[in-house]
């Protein structure tokens, strides 16, 4: 048997380079040609051969995010790690690694973690609640912000002076308005209330929720944040809708007015934000380039809605939360803080978690048998779960229901 080297095909080398970059963003050029040679012992490979595919495939940088997702494969949402997330001040229980180019990014313990310890609590970077929250928010019977419904209006509930929409505290108030709000607000900009109506009518919640990501674009701009606001959206794991659909088996015959739906979407809501009417005083235009983007070029527009679909949490898109993968044997469960409101989350360890151990929540109902579970991942998250449980068909135990806090069946 020969123990001599072999040189490797260039886009094998390639694949294995950007490999090692996703799982160490931070290595240079001399840490990965010595993580090569550990991963791949039969291969001659030297430094000089690695900076020059580095520096050709523009990894030599390790200020710019390594995204995952398949070249070939645009079904793969492309996410990274955000390098303008402050992750520890949210908590320093939890770090943030990329896994490998189709699974993306996945969140860690920083820590040993105790079994119904509150691993960290987010609340949320853009939220647009369910359509009962929000139509109790349009008619004034639930807050405008977090649409916690009201009871009866407490004295710090303040109203938006221009329209009828009241919030449960100056607080959210203020972040409505510095958001979304001043666009959004059918006083300021009577275009919008078309477009409200029309996602109202077809109750489609993710044009809306697209809506409130690019009014906060436009807001952030105002005051000199678009870059971080922006580079945070883009961090969120993307696919576009239509790749979304296609999984469906009846997109051949729905693709047709699928498409006209969103084609009606975008031309109503360009017509509300681009350009904003003068009362919303939107003093600093978007970049152009951006702005083509966001408002002419239908790709964008159908990233937009997949990157909420897949990301938000009951309507909430969180900065930290999206880090965390899927298992059906979760070892962290999503709760809220407030029963009255699915806003602010947290999120709670099932059983004790080791340092390094990697958080996962699940993203169906844990009751639903393996087949529903499998269908339901691959349609809506675009995956395949390999987990223990469905590998090797495991029925729901007593004690992962316990640890769930699930009824029994027969409660």
């Amino acid at each position: 048997m020969s123990d001599e080297k072999i040189i490797p095909p260039q886009e094998e080398l390639v694949d294995a380079i950007q490999k090692i970059k996703i799982g160490n963003p931070d290595y240079g050029i001399k840490k990965v040609t010595v993580q090569l040679t550990e991963d791949q012992p039969s291969w001659s490979v030297s430094e000089k051969r690695v900076k020059k595919l580095m520096q050709t495939q523009g990894l030599t940088n390790s200020a710019q995010p390594v995204k995952s997702g398949v070249s070939d494969d645009p079904s793969i949402p492309v996410s990274f790690i955000d390098p303008k997330l402050d992750l520890k001040a949210v908590s320093t229980n939890v770090v943030a690694k990329m896994i490998d180019p189709v699974t993306g990014k996945g969140l860690f313990a920083a820590r040993d973690i105790k079994a119904n310890e509150t691993v960290f609590e987010e609340a949320p970077f853009m939220y647009f609640p369910p359509w009962e929250g929000f139509s109790l928010a349009r008619d004034g019977n639930a807050c405008g912000m977090c649409a916690k419904p009201f009871r009866h209006l407490s004295r710090l509930a303040v109203r938006c002076p221009h329209c009828d929409m009241t919030y449960c505290t100056r607080a959210c108030k203020s972040l409505a308005w510095d958001t979304f709000h001043r666009l959004e607000c059918t006083r300021m900009n009577p275009a919008m209330k078309d477009f409200m109506n029309f996602c109202e009518a077809e109750n489609w919640s993710a044009p809306m929720a697209a809506s409130r990501m690019y009014a906060h674009l436009l807001l952030a701009h105002q005051r000199g944040e678009l870059d971080t606001v922006l580079m945070h959206y883009d961090a969120f794991a993307t696919v576009n809708q239509a790749e979304r659909q296609a999984k469906e088996t009846e997109w051949i015959f729905m693709e047709s007015p699928t498409r006209e739906l969103w084609a009606k979407a975008r031309a109503l809501l360009k017509k509300a934000y681009h350009p904003p009417p003068k009362k919303c005083k939107i003093e600093k235009p978007l970049p152009e380039a951006l702005a083509s983007q966001l408002f002419d070029d239908e790709d964008t527009f159908l990233n937009y809605l997949g990157k909420f679909n897949i990301n938000n949490q009951s309507g909430g898109m969180y900065l930290v939360q999206s880090h965390m993968n899927h298992s059906c044997i979760p070892n962290v469960a999503i709760e809220y803080q407030n029963n009255m409101a699915q806003y602010r989350i947290m999120v709670r360890a099932l059983r004790d978690i080791k340092k390094g151990d990697q958080l996962c929540e699940t993203y169906v109902n844990p009751r639903w048998n393996k087949e529903t579970r499998v269908n339901y991942l691959d349609k809506t998250y675009m995956f395949q779960c390999k987990c223990e449980r469905c590998e090797k068909d495991i029925p729901l135990t007593d004690e992962l229901r316990k640890e769930m806090r699930l009824r029994a069946e027969n409660d």
